[in-house]
């Protein structure tokens, strides 16, 4: 009997102890969910705040603003000469988009293609799929079955693995420059 009165004390002391940490946790989580909130407001009141000085920079004072300082590029390079370079790609960007540094082309480009590349990786399961980029072009993934082929010195079979290619079919003026004569 006495051995019965000690295990139900003990479970009654895990119980409290048990109850006490679950009180200790809420009384954290309410602590920390204040503390999200106070940073929620701080948050919308920096976005009020940008977004009340960018209304009041009136035009004439975005026209005086000091114009990006990168060197102007040359007319006959905005023309469509091609271009060779990452370099020659990021300065004529700064200049479409009046960035005030190369590195913000870059960053912009780069931004373009990680989101081209990773919505190829992510769809590359699924045959058929086409991205569609409208004036350029569009990206076609094909998945391409095992062959058989015989080497023609040796006599040898040999099967290749299946692959999944990515093809890029050009479009507008693109294709239609394609074209000789």
């Amino acid at each position: 009997m006495f051995g019965k009165l000690s295990q139900k004390l003990t479970k009654i002391f895990f119980m409290n102890a048990a109850i006490h940490h679950i009180q200790t946790a809420s009384e954290e989580l309410s602590k920390l969910r204040s503390e999200v909130l106070t940073l929620e407001q701080r948050i919308q009141t920096a976005q009020r705040t940008l977004r009340q000085a960018t209304e009041t920079l009136s035009f004439e004072e975005q026209q005086r603003a000091p114009v990006s300082r990168a060197a102007p590029m040359p007319p006959y390079r905005l023309k469509g000469l091609p271009l060779k370079t990452n370099a020659e790609l990021c300065a004529r960007v700064q200049q479409l988009l009046r960035l005030e540094t190369k590195k913000e082309a870059e960053v912009a480009i780069g931004a373009v293609i990680d989101a081209l590349e990773q919505t190829l990786l992510n769809n590359l399961s699924i045959e058929g799929f086409s991205l569609k980029l409208g004036g350029f072009g569009k990206f076609k993934v094909r998945h391409l079955k095992p062959t058989t082929r015989r080497v023609g010195f040796s006599g040898e079979t040999v099967t290749t693995k299946a692959k999944r290619k990515v093809k890029f079919v050009p479009l507008g003026m693109l294709r239609l420059s394609e074209k000789v004569g």
